[in-house]
């Protein structure tokens, strides 16, 4: 990471780093919400200078967490089994990554599917993949757009705007959604110590 100006007038770039937590499974809720915040000071630090003072992270309406003091500095940040994920963008984005693990997918299935994308999981060879390629897109759209997954139908999202797959391991999905297409760059990290 280099450190970077402020300068976000017409930038399509969006910057995603991931870090493997090791101890995952030992960690309490609000030891993962920790790291979450370390890995953001950590970026933004490395990323834009950033450092030794408090942020002040506010929320919208909705709940959006946001930067007070850098406001042309947008983030989002995901958790799942052992990742975690930071996007940064100079414009709203959403970003969500997400375990492939085994669950009852059919019913799960009916309650965030409309009818026709239930129709279409319902024919696909592997329901397990389309099940979690489909739930990245609707809660990174939910994440980008602020709204909370249960603040409207999921099952009827306009799902517009621009959204892309992140490699990040074979055994996850992750997605990222803004309102217009990003030069993605992504990156694993390590976590540094406080």
């Amino acid at each position: 990471m280099k450190n970077e100006k402020l300068s976000h007038k017409t930038d399509r770039n969006a910057f995603v780093y991931y870090v493997r937590l090791e101890n995952r499974k030992d960690m309490e809720p609000g030891e993962l919400t920790a790291c979450g915040r370390r890995l953001l000071r950590q970026v933004l630090h490395a990323k834009y200078g950033i450092k030794d003072e408090p942020l002040r992270i506010e929320k919208m309406e909705h709940g959006k967490p946001y930067l007070a003091d850098y406001p042309k500095i947008q983030y989002n940040l995901s958790h799942s089994g052992d990742y975690l994920v930071l996007g940064l963008a100079a414009m709203p984005i959403g970003i969500d990554i997400q375990e492939k693990r085994v669950t009852d997918i059919d019913k799960l299935g009916k309650r965030i599917f409309s009818v026709d994308e239930y129709r279409q999981f319902l024919l696909s060879e592997n329901r397990q993949e389309a099940f979690f390629r489909e739930w990245v897109l609707k809660e990174s759209y939910v994440k980008w757009t602020g709204k909370g997954l249960f603040r409207e139908d999921i099952r009827e999202l306009p799902m517009d705007g621009w959204s892309q797959f992140l490699y990040i391991d074979n055994q996850y999905f992750c997605a990222i959604r803004a309102e217009l297409p990003l030069d993605v760059h992504v990156e694993e990290i390590r976590l540094e110590n406080e």
